[in-house]
């Protein structure tokens, strides 16, 4: 059992490694692997569970010296250390004019965030942040050196969307970019009496919206555990100048508080990043239903239950988020990703829990809770026939088969890359703490 980054902050690794090139990481995983120590890397460190950033008495390779950041001579692309976060990459690109499809939270490690798909405030646009990565910098666990392109590896180029991190280390990655000035974005926070109105405008604008240029998600928040909670609509616009009708039916209805405004896209993950507070430890999981009200409506009825139960857990908050996935998120060229998901599947909506708490005494009773609750959840859409096998790595808990929810010709598909470019496994075998291509690994 997994409790997030202050749980991953409490466990010992018996070397802490803190590379400042490719070749200090090429030094690490030889010894690594001629060793057979098991290992574990951190980049941002916002993996949601303990031992996907730190290993317990093995080897944490710790990225955050390799910061690189270079945009290109012709400005299309950003050259970015697998040790950066959004903030540093935004602030970079700021002065240049430009933009990247990346994290909505300005700490969240460029890697991990990217290689898990990476939702973004562009992403109807532009697409998720892995279909925009330009080339990888990859070490194989052999030591081996790979500059993975769509020409040079077109498989592997392939697979790293969506499954890179069990298939090496990232060192560097390659963004394209695009002109950016402000956006216009913010949270309206509304009153839970205007749930179920806030449910209906928001399955609509999922189902309807046309604008590429919107983006919006839900988030449904019990902060006293009293079943009276307030649904944030998070929402943005990429040209602001642009009259949209996108969030006509939310302005409609007097918010507790709003935040929008024209601003800039590092303003806007900023305001996002007030919600990672150190000190707490995080349950995250992550399911994924067809847009449907009803549906919709159930899953909440369920969390408000599921909270209930934990009244008496002093220090706990919990949110429900809804984020919606539509087709114009799909990749755009002919590669694809391995994700899965087809035009027919959409509009989905990922279901996740975001819980955090402060102490260790209620991990179990919270992590049992939540995995019961998304028991409930799946009951709740198959009975709709909404029930859709997708799972948003980045959200999702240690133990669930997320990789098996990208189907099973793509399973194979990513275990014939491992195959070919991990032939012992060993990858899986000294990377034991992360979500494994061959199914879940309980603890």
């Amino acid at each position: 059992m997994s409790a997030g980054r202050e749980a991953a902050s409490q466990l010992s690794p018996a070397c802490r490694v803190l590379p400042a090139t490719t070749s200090d990481v090429i030094t690490t995983i030889n010894t690594v692997r001629e060793t057979g120590a098991t290992f574990a890397v951190k980049s941002g460190g916002h993996c949601s569970y303990a031992s996907g950033s730190n290993a317990e008495d093995g080897i944490t390779i710790d990225l955050s010296r390799l910061k690189d950041i270079t945009v290109s001579e012709d400005r299309k692309s950003v050259f970015v250390g697998a040790g950066c976060r959004f903030r540093e990459v935004y602030s970079k690109l700021e002065a240049y004019g430009l933009g990247c499809v990346g994290g909505r939270v300005s700490s969240v490690g460029v890697s991990g965030l990217i290689m898990g798909g990476g939702i973004s405030f562009f992403s109807a646009e532009r697409g998720l942040a892995c279909d925009n990565v330009v080339s990888y910098e990859l070490v194989l666990v052999s030591g081996q050196v790979l500059n993975v392109t769509r020409e040079s590896h077109p498989d592997l180029f392939w697979g790293m969307r969506g499954a890179g991190i069990t298939l090496g280390i990232v060192t560097r990655l390659e963004l394209k970019t695009f002109d950016l000035g402000e956006i216009w974005g913010g949270a309206s926070v509304f009153a839970h009496e205007h749930g179920a109105a806030i449910l209906t405008s928001f399955d609509k604008s999922v189902k309807t919206t046309m604008d590429p240029f919107a983006e919006a998600f839900l988030l449904i928040s019990d902060r006293a555990k009293d079943g009276n909670s307030v649904y944030t609509m998070a929402m943005s616009h990429s040209r602001p100048a642009v009259q949209t009708k996108a969030f006509d039916d939310f302005k409609t209805i007097t918010p507790l508080a709003s935040s929008t405004q024209n601003r800039t896209l590092l303003s806007f993950c900023d305001e996002g990043d007030v919600h990672n507070e150190p000190g707490f430890r995080f349950w995250t999981t992550s399911q994924s239903v067809k847009s449907h009200l009803t549906t919709l409506k159930e899953i909440a009825a369920v969390h408000e239950e599921s909270v209930a139960l934990l009244k008496d857990c002093d220090g706990f908050s919990p949110t429900l988020l809804y984020q919606p996935l539509v087709s114009d998120m799909l990749p755009k060229d002919d590669i694809g990703n391995a994700l899965g998901i087809t035009t027919e599947d959409t509009p989905l909506i990922i279901v996740a829990l975001l819980w955090k708490w402060i102490d260790a005494k209620h991990d179990k009773p919270i992590s049992q809770t939540a995995d019961d609750f998304m028991n409930k959840v799946e009951r709740v859409a198959r009975a709709h026939g909404t029930f859709h096998r997708y799972q948003y790595l980045n959200y999702a808990a240690r133990h669930q088969d997320v990789y098996g929810g990208y189907g099973e010709e793509n399973r194979k598909r990513l275990r014939e890359l491992q195959a070919k470019y991990d032939p012992e496994d060993l990858m899986s075998k000294l990377r034991p703490g992360i979500i494994q291509l061959s199914g879940p690994r309980r603890t």
